[in-house]
């Protein structure tokens, strides 16, 4: 799960480029003097910009949370992870999708130019070119070790759906199911919100988020122990929560928001303590969760706080962020191969592989792409 992201440098971006996962420039954004060296500029002085690494270190732990997670699982590992690591892991999958919400509508907000085709098809292009590259290089990787018997609905980006038909999160594929949500929305969600007059795009996100919810409890009720929460309809509030939150950081008067970060922080710890020790709560908390998280992404990127910046801006942390992406990719499959390893060395040689492997993927085959794509299609946000 984690997907089962369980799980774009966007799942590493960070600025408003970057969903999940890699790049991304912010939107004409002031910092202050104390924060500037916690950020890197733009090169254009038209557009001054920023790059929020405690964004990319917080993808990283989001990874770690989930990487954790993963590796305690039953089918990796004949061991069920502590109700802390399971709840913690549960909020790193909720997390990348609340976040790629967020950066996605701040991108939507922040490129709209009225010509709405034109814009969707810019978004579209961008997105493909940041995610199915090294995507569907890994399904080539997988299929070739026989790990991928069903490939069309991977292929097809309704693996989700297929896994929650045949009711199953086993295999070194399942996690993938997570980048199947997120690319239905990427597909529905800008068309949606463009073309809504901007007077109402508010309204028709409150309006998705109330039908996700209402799906998401007759799912529970008539598919009780179902993989119900693959769905889009299910997870996407995640990404709603996300989207209000971008959406009031683009339309809000840009004012540092500290004390409600530290609020925001609190609350989400609290929430992953109160889930890993009662584990009969109603199935609705994942919208409080998700609220939650949406309320942390909003004061975290708006938050001007030195030490916070500073903290959270670790050189290490901030490059596991970067290629969190393909970390996400990558794991699974190579805790597969460790499969019979002990759980001390499984984690161990598992993160740093994967590591490894997903830095290599970052500097020879994603970057270069990702510097095509900005000369083909410069961001305008």
């Amino acid at each position: 799960m984690v997907s089962g992201r369980v799980i774009e440098s966007k799942s590493s971006e960070l600025l408003d480029e970057q969903t999940h996962r890699g790049e991304g420039t912010l939107a004409q954004v002031s910092v202050p003097a104390q924060t500037a060296s916690l950020v890197s500029s733009s090169t254009s002085p038209s557009k001054p910009s920023a790059r929020r690494l405690h964004f990319d270190s917080m993808r990283a732990v989001m990874f770690l949370s989930v990487y954790v997670g993963h590796v305690t699982t039953s089918h990796i590992s004949n061991y069920w992870g502590s109700g802390f690591v399971n709840s913690a892991s549960s909020f790193g999958f909720y997390a990348y999708l609340v976040l790629s919400g967020f950066l996605i509508t701040r991108i939507l907000v922040g490129s709209d130019t009225g010509k709405t085709w034109s814009d969707v098809r810019d978004f579209w292009l961008r997105r493909t070119l940041r995610i199915f590259p090294i995507y569907y290089l890994t399904l080539a990787v997988l299929l070739t070790f026989g790990w991928l018997p069903e490939p069309l609905p991977f292929v097809t980006y309704v693996s989700n759906v297929y896994l929650f038909l045949i009711n199953q999160m086993q295999g070194p594929a399942c996690h993938l199911w997570s980048l199947a949500v997120e690319e239905q929305f990427y597909l529905l969600f800008p068309i949606a919100f463009l073309f809504t007059p901007k007077k109402h795009r508010l309204n028709l996100v409150l309006v998705l988020l109330a039908l996700s919810f209402v799906v998401h409890t007759i799912c529970a009720t008539v598919f009780p122990g179902h993989k119900w929460k693959l769905l889009l309809p299910s997870s996407g509030q995640c990404l709603l929560f996300g989207a209000i939150a971008g959406y009031f950081d683009m339309k809000l008067k840009q004012r540092d928001e500290t004390k409600l970060f530290v609020f925001a922080l609190l609350l989400n710890l609290v929430l992953i303590a109160v889930q890993s020790v009662d584990k009969t709560l109603p199935h609705t908390l994942i919208f409080v969760d998700s609220a939650a998280l949406a309320l942390f992404f909003y004061s975290l990127w708006r938050t001007r706080n030195e030490l916070i910046c500073k903290s959270l801006s670790n050189k290490l942390l901030v490059h596991l962020g970067q290629i969190s992406y393909a970390m996400y990719l990558f794991h699974l499959p190579i805790l597969y191969l460790l499969i019979d390893f002990p759980l001390p060395e499984k984690i161990a040689i598992g993160f740093v592989s994967t590591a490894l492997l997903a830095s290599a993927s970052w500097f020879l085959f994603e970057s270069p792409i990702n510097n095509l794509r900005n000369k083909l299609i410069p961001s305008r946000v």
